[in-house]
């Protein structure tokens, strides 16, 4: 508790901002006319963008007069390194940190929690190596050395040394008035527990809920059957060992790729055509057949079979969640999430904090679909109650309303509130602000008195200041990124 018993908001989870790409309404885009299609729009790096201020301020007049400061918790694709240059993305960003950290209107406090997602792996394997090296400068001459590490632990302060050498500490600490800003970079996912460690909010990005993104683990299990399976099922760190390469390279990581990342970035956006799926599939097949083994002549037949076993596997696992903006969660996509939750998670959970607490919770982003639901899950005591943090991209053409941009709060006590920034309505608006519920009838754990709920409605007013300022610029920005997002698809041409 806070001001005289207000409950006060300890921790801000926000991901998928993807600054950087020109859909991401957190980036300032410039927009002309009298040009060609596809070529109408030019991103602003360096103009913060209307809806990036107006969500810092809805923030800061919640926080005012706290205590304490929240701490911040960016939950993945926060710097968007597949489509678009690491330069603009993080100038982009730079842009957040001079809103959120520099001046007197500090949003947060110094501490940050990183939790890379796909669009931004590619820090985590820098900060990874960082934190080896570090690890090392600590270690007697004559011991041993522990192999590298894949995965950070649940609880931060039981993970190795950390290192303030990685990219978003940079970018942060180089701004003006930043430079006791201190983040550390959890991978993939991290644990919040109560004081009296009767709850645990576990967040993290979200990705290893699809079936895409262990796409290398599937085709080893399916092209090398003979290979002995992993004792008790997979772990968070046989999933990022197996298929770290594989993220990085095609998911974060084709914005530095030259012509080449532009022409798989088209692969990228095309993960239905079945032309670019027989293109991904022979290349993956081509780099994971062993070389020189059995009879020379036998090795194109080979091939030819293995080709087609793994075009049906992809074809079958590469529908991602977001390509399907009709619905909330897609039946493959609560199938993903349970697997996750009742297998690595729940074997994470067990391996590292003993037990499975009577009141889990989760928060993951990714989908850009926001929710909040409470699922009965096996392997859980009781109801875990499941927020989705949606995402800051317009990935349409046309008005996608399962679509929004959300906050989740959390205060000391680990009470979880979902503030949705934004929706995109029927009719291509911003839709008003207001708290996200689970659904009436799914009574359960968690559903009681949430005395943070209680305390951010209250100061929630959709008509007036700062409230009706993020739905107006949120509307401005949808419209016009459903404008460009026409364009591309007209003139054929990725959205970079």
């Amino acid at each position: 508790r806070g001001r005289a018993g207000v409950a006060e908001i300890r921790y801000v989870v926000l991901s998928d901002l993807h600054f950087g790409a020109s859909n991401s309404l957190m980036i300032s885009v410039v927009e002309r006319s009298g040009v060609a299609p596809g070529a109408t729009f030019t991103a602003d790096p360096t103009t913060p963008s209307p809806v990036l201020t107006a969500v810092l301020d809805c923030l800061r007049h919640l926080t005012a007069g706290q205590r304490e400061a929240p701490t911040l918790v960016l939950a993945g694709d926060v710097l968007d390194l597949a489509l678009s240059a690491d330069a603009v993305a993080a100038t982009a960003f730079q842009c957040f940190v001079d809103e959120a950290f520099a001046g007197a209107g500090r949003v947060f406090a110094p501490a940050v929690y990183y939790l890379p997602g796909n669009h931004d792996h590619h820090l985590w394997e820098g900060a990874r190596e960082a934190q080896y090296i570090e690890y090392l400068k600590g270690l007697a001459a004559e011991a041993p050395m522990d192999p590298p590490w894949h995965t950070t632990r649940l609880l931060p302060d039981k993970q190795p040394p950390w290192t303030a050498r990685d990219l978003i500490s940079t970018l942060i600490q180089r701004r003006p008035g930043c430079a006791d800003v201190a983040v550390r970079v959890v991978y993939p996912n991290l644990a919040l527990v109560s004081p009296d460690g009767r709850r645990s909010r576990i967040v993290t990005h979200g990705h290893f809920t699809e079936p895409i993104y262990s796409l290398m683990s599937q085709l080893r299990q399916l092209l090398f059957p003979n290979q002995d399976p992993v004792a008790g099922g997979a772990t968070i760190a046989n999933l990022e060992a197996e298929n770290f390469a594989w993220i990085d390279f095609f998911w974060s990581t084709l914005g530095r790729s030259g012509d080449v990342g532009e022409d798989v970035a088209l692969i990228y956006a095309e993960l239905t055509n079945p032309v670019a799926l027989d293109l991904l599939a022979a290349n993956l097949v081509h780099g994971l057949v062993p070389r020189g083994h059995g009879p020379g002549w036998l090795r194109p037949f080979e091939t030819l079979l293995l080709s087609g076993l793994a075009r049906r596997e992809v074809k079958h696992r590469t529908g991602h969640e977001r390509a399907t903006p009709e619905t909330t969660l897609s039946p493959k996509g609560r199938l993903g999430l349970r697997q996750y939750l009742e297998g690595p998670l729940h074997r994470q959970l067990v391996a590292e904090l003993g037990t499975i607490g009577a009141d889990v919770g989760f928060v993951f982003g990714h989908t850009h679909k926001p929710f909040v639901e409470r699922w009965s899950v096996a392997g859980y005591p009781g109801r875990v109650e499941v927020h989705n943090t949606g995402g800051w991209v317009v990935d349409t053409a046309e008005p996608a309303p399962t679509q929004g941009g959300v906050a989740v709060l959390l205060d000391d006590d680990l009470n979880v509130v979902s503030l949705q920034l934004y929706r995109q309505t029927p009719d291509g608006g911003a839709g008003s602000v207001q708290l996200l519920a689970a659904d009436a009838g799914d009574a359960g754990a968690g559903s009681g008195d949430n005395p943070l709920a209680a305390r951010v409605a209250g100061e929630i007013d959709p008509t007036a200041e700062p409230w009706r300022a993020v739905s107006a610029a949120a509307g401005e920005l949808i419209a016009q990124r459903h404008r460009l997002q026409a364009a591309l698809l007209a003139s054929g041409v990725t959205n970079t």
